[in-house]
Protein backbone atom coordinates (compact mmCIF):
# COMPACT_ATOMS: atom_id res chain seq x y z
CA UNK A 1 0.00 0.00 0.00
CA UNK A 2 1.47 3.29 -0.98
CA UNK A 3 0.93 5.98 2.20
CA UNK A 4 0.78 9.83 0.66
CA UNK A 5 2.42 12.37 2.22
CA UNK A 6 0.45 13.84 5.41
CA UNK A 7 -0.12 17.71 5.67
CA UNK A 8 0.88 17.58 9.20
CA UNK A 9 3.85 15.73 11.33
CA UNK A 10 3.36 15.01 14.99
CA UNK A 11 6.54 13.85 16.40
CA UNK A 12 5.77 12.21 20.05
CA UNK A 13 9.25 10.16 20.58
CA UNK A 14 10.38 10.74 24.35
CA UNK A 15 6.54 11.82 25.09
CA UNK A 16 4.94 9.17 27.70
CA UNK A 17 1.00 8.95 29.02
CA UNK A 18 -1.15 11.22 28.41
CA UNK A 19 0.97 13.45 26.34
CA UNK A 20 0.39 11.17 23.03
CA UNK A 21 -3.09 10.61 23.02
CA UNK A 22 -3.75 14.48 24.21
CA UNK A 23 -1.37 15.86 21.29
CA UNK A 24 -2.77 13.35 18.79
CA UNK A 25 -6.24 14.52 19.79
CA UNK A 26 -5.56 18.42 19.36
CA UNK A 27 -3.89 17.81 16.43
CA UNK A 28 -6.84 15.82 15.04
CA UNK A 29 -9.11 18.65 16.02
CA UNK A 30 -7.35 21.48 13.89
CA UNK A 31 -7.48 18.95 10.51
CA UNK A 32 -10.12 19.64 7.88
CA UNK A 33 -11.78 17.23 6.39
CA UNK A 34 -9.89 14.68 4.11
CA UNK A 35 -6.77 16.36 5.66
CA UNK A 36 -4.10 13.72 7.23
CA UNK A 37 -1.76 13.47 10.20
CA UNK A 38 1.55 11.18 10.62
CA UNK A 39 2.01 10.86 14.06
CA UNK A 40 5.32 9.29 15.36
CA UNK A 41 5.30 7.68 18.67
CA UNK A 42 8.34 5.32 20.60
CA UNK A 43 5.80 5.09 23.82
CA UNK A 44 3.95 1.76 23.06
CA UNK A 45 1.05 1.86 24.81
CA UNK A 46 0.52 4.84 22.26
CA UNK A 47 0.10 2.28 19.46
CA UNK A 48 -3.33 0.83 21.14
CA UNK A 49 -4.33 4.27 22.20
CA UNK A 50 -3.94 6.40 19.35
CA UNK A 51 -5.94 3.88 16.73
CA UNK A 52 -8.73 3.99 19.35
CA UNK A 53 -8.71 7.53 19.70
CA UNK A 54 -8.68 8.07 15.85
CA UNK A 55 -11.48 5.27 15.61
CA UNK A 56 -13.40 7.20 18.44
CA UNK A 57 -12.80 10.54 16.70
CA UNK A 58 -14.53 9.10 13.23
CA UNK A 59 -10.77 8.63 11.31
CA UNK A 60 -9.20 6.55 8.91
CA UNK A 61 -5.80 5.41 10.98
CA UNK A 62 -3.13 3.28 9.38
CA UNK A 63 -0.15 2.04 10.59
CA UNK A 64 2.58 2.15 8.14
CA UNK A 65 5.92 1.60 9.74
CA UNK A 66 6.58 -0.30 12.63
CA UNK A 67 10.03 -0.80 14.50
CA UNK A 68 11.60 -1.84 17.46
CA UNK A 69 12.40 1.55 18.77
CA UNK A 70 9.22 3.79 17.20
CA UNK A 71 6.42 3.48 15.00
CA UNK A 72 4.39 5.84 12.74
CA UNK A 73 0.79 6.10 12.12
CA UNK A 74 -1.53 7.93 8.95
CA UNK A 75 -4.60 9.23 10.48
CA UNK A 76 -7.31 11.13 8.12
CA UNK A 77 -10.47 13.11 9.09
CA UNK A 78 -13.61 11.75 7.32
CA UNK A 79 -15.75 13.65 9.48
Amino acid sequence: MKIRKADLTLDLRGKVCPYPTLETRYAIDGLADGESLEVISDYYPARQTIPDLAQDLGCNCVLFEDSKDQFQFLITKIR
